[in-house]
């Protein structure tokens, strides 16, 4: 686990040297404290620079960038290839290596020098981002593992290529102001997060999850993808025989993924919260090791949020060396202030403060920590599934007339009242808020407009707050594919995979653990645990309860009554926040002069929505904090 930076400036543009590539490389030190490589080719006007968290051979044979024998490639790797011994093995069985040491990375390479980088990349099993170059054709290749676990950024600049792990790395060097892009700006403010291939940059893109990107000699680009949820779809899909026999492959198939993903010569544990995904995970990997998993979890003063017990509870049933961090909501107010050290680009979901804070205390224990993420988008298991399909039902089933009555309705009844009478009435504060988002949902014909609009949707009419913006919504890959997806379940779970889980939840997991120099590893993404799951019928992700598959394997391991309980789940109180705890913090980044000097959004219709939310008239927490995490980038940015 690492980050990497680099250029590629053919035509001289640039003069390639030692001291820029350690400038592109000054903002990720947290992504690799325990070594740093240059490899510099400056006829070719080529250069890597490389930052290191050991994991895999600590010693200085896996040091980076590193060559193949042949001096063919030179490559620049972040991430982990967890069936790299098989790789090695089938190497040694058509030559005689000579290897150095027992990296991944001296694998890849050589695997990649003698079978080709397609072969490499169907065969591995990792999360990584990788960039290469071949010597030979004087090419550069950049290449994301298959669902965007690691990132990756690259932008032409004046006739030469950038890319780096992180968007500072370009930004440190870039040859001239970097323009912010508006349409990005309204996917952040609407979702929360920015969709690839884009960035909060013009000119700055995201090499797409499964993506080979490659620049010959003119800077000419092409791409292709080596892996993709669309092909997978397309296959045929398998029978089984028996419940027993897909529970049966399920559980052999997560053992397969955690013999690799818990290889390590560094400490390494895991996350446990007390939910189906990682006490899963944890279980079996208790199963699998001969001394004591290592867990934590983070709990809450707070006993509304507060479920640590759970997880303690599932930890002595396990016999796992638990660890448990109680936060107070003092603790998670500091983390605000170290957003933009650990967010190069803007983020705005705020699940990140506690996964930042759990990842911050594992890090004083061990450098690798498992997670139990994926299992929600891969099984079905969000509860959004179910009121989204609610929803629809009740909404697309109006008549015209109705509808024209409901619209009535809140032009006589303002949302502000109905927040009112919500909060006497039926103890909901909110019920207006409620309403209006309802409201905005009748004019969808489609259903896959209807879900990303009930799922991303933080304000009604983004472009009345970003000038110049969009609407927000994000491109969603393979449309037309999704559309004729076999059921709504699939829909949802196919957006969720290709939208929210890269680019909302693998950017949160991966920043927040490398932003404490932790590798994070999500064994339930391993490519083959994914083909399987999209390849299942239907019935056995519908079947009884949410995520049934993983249930009964988790059920061997865990008496049932451990599991089975209403779960609460973690939001941060964000509207009390902005009204009492960050209210200063928030009213100098949203202040008027800033806000019309800046240029970016409406200053008046920020004032109303603070004015408004202040008042307690209406409950804007959401799209003010996605406004105030791009605020807090852009001071960090300008100052």
């Amino acid at each position: 686990m690492c980050g990497f930076a680099g250029l590629f400036s053919p035509n001289g543009t640039v003069s390639v040297n030692r001291k820029l590539i350690e400038k592109m490389n000054e903002p990720i030190i947290r992504r690799g404290p325990d070594d740093f490589g240059v490899w510099l080719d400056s006829e070719a006007g080529v250069g890597f620079g490389h930052r290191r968290l050991s994991i895999i051979d600590t010693s200085n044979a896996g040091h980076q960038p590193m060559a193949s024998k042949d001096g063919r490639y030179q490559i620049a790797f972040n991430g982990e290839i967890y069936n790299f011994n098989e790789m090695r093995k089938s190497l040694d069985k058509e030559k005689s290596i000579g290897w150095l040491g027992h990296s991944d990375t001296e694998v890849l390479v050589e695997y990649i020098s003698q079978f080709g980088l397609d072969k490499a990349l169907d065969t591995a099993v990792g999360m990584f981002a990788i960039a290469l170059w071949d010597t030979e054709e004087q090419e550069m290749y950049l290449v994301r593992d298959r669902v965007g676990e690691k990132p990756l950024y690259f932008g032409v600049l004046e006739g030469t290529l950038y890319f780096g792990s992180e968007i500072s790395c370009i930004e440190n060097v870039s040859p001239a102001e970097l323009v912010i892009d508006r349409n990005s700006l309204s996917q952040l403010v609407r979702q929360g997060y920015i969709c690839a291939p884009s960035s909060i940059y013009q000119s700055v893109s995201k090499v797409m999850p499964g993506e080979v990107i490659r620049f010959d000699s003119g800077l000419e680009k092409s791409s292709d993808f080596y892996w993709s949820i669309r092909n997978e779809l397309e296959k045929e899909k398998p029978t089984y025989q028996s419940d027993e026999e897909v529970v049966a492959e399920f559980e052999c198939l997560l053992s397969q993924s955690l013999e690799g993903q818990m290889l390590a010569d560094v400490p390494l544990g895991s996350f446990l919260s007390g939910g189906v995904d990682s006490s899963t995970v944890v279980a079996l990997m208790q199963k699998h090791s001969k001394s004591p998993v290592r867990t934590f979890s983070i709990g809450f003063t707070n006993p509304k949020y507060d479920e640590a017990k759970f997880a303690r509870k599932i930890a002595e049933h396990l016999g796992t060396d638990h660890h448990e961090l109680y936060l107070n909501e003092e603790d998670l107010l500091k983390a605000v202030k170290d957003i933009p050290n650990v967010f190069s680009e803007p983020f705005g979901d705020s699940s990140l403060l506690p996964t930042y804070l759990v990842s911050k205390m594992a890090r004083e224990h061990v450098t690798v920590c498992l997670s139990g993420d994926g299992g929600d988008e891969l099984f079905w298991g969000y509860s959004r599934y179910q009121r989204t399909l609610s929803a629809w039902k009740r909404l697309s089933g109006m008549s015209s007339i109705t509808k024209c009555a409901l619209e009535n309705a809140q032009r006589c009844l303002p949302i502000g009242v109905l927040n009112k009478l919500g909060k006497v009435t039926v103890d909901d504060p909110f019920l207006g808020d409620r309403f209006d988002k309802a409201l905005s949902l009748l004019s969808h014909s489609e259903f896959i407009t209807f879900y990303r609009d009930f799922l991303m949707s933080s304000y009604r009419n983004i472009g009345d707050i970003v000038i110049d913006g969009s609407d927000g919504l994000s491109m969603i890959p393979d449309l037309e594919l999704i559309e004729k997806s076999r059921s709504k379940n699939e829909v949802m779970s196919l957006v969720d995979m290709l939208t929210y889980l890269p680019d909302d939840i693998l950017c949160k997991v991966d920043r927040c653990a490398m932003g404490n120099s932790l590798e994070g590893r999500i064994p339930l993404l391993d490519h083959r645990l994914i083909e399987f799951a999209i390849g299942l019928p239907e019935q056995f992700k519908t079947k009884e309860s949410s995520k049934w598959i993983m249930r009964q394997v988790l059920y061997k391991y865990v008496p049932v009554e451990l599991i089975e309980r209403p779960k609460k789940g973690f939001s941060v109180p964000l509207g009390e926040w902005l009204k009492n705890e960050l209210k200063g913090w928030a009213e100098s980044l949203l202040s008027p002069a800033s806000i019309e000097r800046q240029g970016y959004f409406s200053p008046s219709v920020i004032a109303k929505l603070w004015e408004e939310h202040l008042s307690g008239k209406r409950n804007w927490s959401n799209v003010l904090w996605n406004i105030l995490m791009f605020q807090q980038w852009l001071d960090k940015r300008q100052g």
